[in-house]
């Protein structure tokens, strides 16, 4: 396997290096260069099987002002360039990441991932060798075959890393670093204790919103780890006179509410629904019943996420709609309620497409979602709701999951 790390700080990968030949990976097959000019050279000649590119470079070794126009320049060579070899992979790499401005979002798109450097721990350098290990097992085997996988007994999906899927990493269930399990989907491993069984799950976010990302990403988690379980945590809007702002749904059912015929009558465009409800597994459903009247519970999520929290919590079960547009004008989310479905409790972006890619899984999956309610589908959006939705969403969970853990499962005895 040959390796390209192109970053003006060589240093800081001696460890890295040691761990990539005690993975088998030698010394001579890592290229190492301090500057965009060499990392061109070195492409434009040799092929890589991974590129580890710094967000920041200058352009020269003797530079010292460093730019992410430089690597934006080296991603732009590799997708449009016929004299570049392109590599295998590509990660970026930073210590700071808002340092990085507007390259941010072309490295999340041009990249297969985005690894945060710190000098503090080493999980940066386990996130790299997890990506070596997947490249190497793939150049052995079929796309199909790439990593055969032990059975993950839950699998959680969030919709978005913040607030979402960094609120679900702040549960104590002993992370592991990221890995990748396809080209196109990155997971952190974890596993937690309920009442004396070991669970072991799997996490990851999506990255983009939308039924569609969420049903794919759905759909390759549980073709890869066959869970007993899949969830998703994260925020929703709620229906206002009906859910509170920091209330956690349980949704049951889940259609997408915008699935039907827009037919012209004259000069009338009427649109006609076609809803295909899906509901959560009815099982976890009960649980949730029991779960809602734990007030000690409840009442102490304020305490928990901080002293001056202007929020609290309840549990509500009932229908949420999904849709693909976030929702902003305060009427759209009325008209479900009159029109499609008067016991709507709220609206999202996702939950539809995990419920759909569960719903056909073989062999069987149970599935449910928790969503926060951090506004009202109007213009009113505030991130302070939305990170206290997602954090209610991943602590009522992990109450569930810890206090019913076999029964979530299925393999509860009597």
């Amino acid at each position: 396997m040959r390796i390209l790390i192109a970053d003006d700080c060589k240093s800081r990968y001696k460890g890295l290096l040691k761990k990539l030949e005690a993975l088998g990976v030698q010394r001579s097959s890592v290229e190492l260069v301090a500057s965009a000019d060499e990392a061109h050279t070195k492409l434009e000649n040799e092929y890589f099987d991974l590129l580890v590119l710094d967000i920041l470079l200058p352009l020269y070794e003797t530079d010292d002002d460093v730019s992410h126009e430089h690597s934006l320049a080296i991603l732009h060579r590799i997708n449009n360039d016929e004299e570049i070899r392109r590599p295998g992979k590509v990660i970026g790499i930073t210590a700071d990441l808002d340092a990085a401005g507007a390259a941010k979002d072309t490295f999340s798109d041009c990249t297969w991932s985005i690894i945060d450097y710190s000098q503090i721990d080493d999980e940066w350098q386990q996130r790299i060798i997890n990506c070596v290990k997947y490249i190497a097992q793939e150049k052995l085997s079929r796309p199909s075959e790439v990593q055969s996988a032990s059975q993950t007994d839950v699998v959680i999906i969030c919709a978005l890393e913040t607030p979402e899927f960094d609120a679900l990493m702040e549960l104590p269930w002993n992370w592991a670093a990221a890995r990748p399990i396809h080209d196109h989907m990155f997971v952190r491993d974890g596993w937690f204790f309920s009442n004396g069984l070991k669970i072991t799950v799997s996490a990851a976010f999506a990255t983009r919103k939308g039924m569609v990302e969420a049903a794919l990403k759905s759909y390759i988690a549980i073709s890869y780890f066959k869970p007993k379980l899949i969830a998703m945590t994260g925020i929703c809007a709620g229906v206002q006179g009906t859910v509170k702002i920091g209330d956690v749904v349980f949704a049951d059912p889940a259609w997408d509410f915008q699935n039907g015929k827009l037919l012209r009558e004259g000069d009338v465009t009427k649109f006609l629904i076609s809803p295909h409800h899906i509901p959560a597994t009815y099982s976890v459903r009960t649980l949730m019943e029991m779960l809602r009247s734990d007030k000690v519970f409840l009442g102490n999520l304020p305490l928990e996420y901080g002293d001056e929290c202007k929020y609290s919590t309840n549990i509500k079960l009932g229908p949420l709609a999904s849709g693909s547009a976030v929702l902003a004008d305060g009427k759209t989310i009325k008209e479900i309620e009159e029109r499609q479905q008067r016991d709507v409790v709220g609206v999202d972006m996702e939950v539809y497409g995990l419920y759909a890619a569960a719903h056909v899984s073989s062999p069987a999956t149970r599935f449910f979602a928790l969503k926060g309610v951090c506004d009202h589908a109007d213009p009113d959006k505030d991130d302070d709701a939305q990170r206290y939705a997602a954090f209610a969403s991943a602590r009522v969970l992990q109450r569930l999951f810890e206090q019913y853990g076999a029964f979530c499962l299925g393999v509860a005895n009597g």
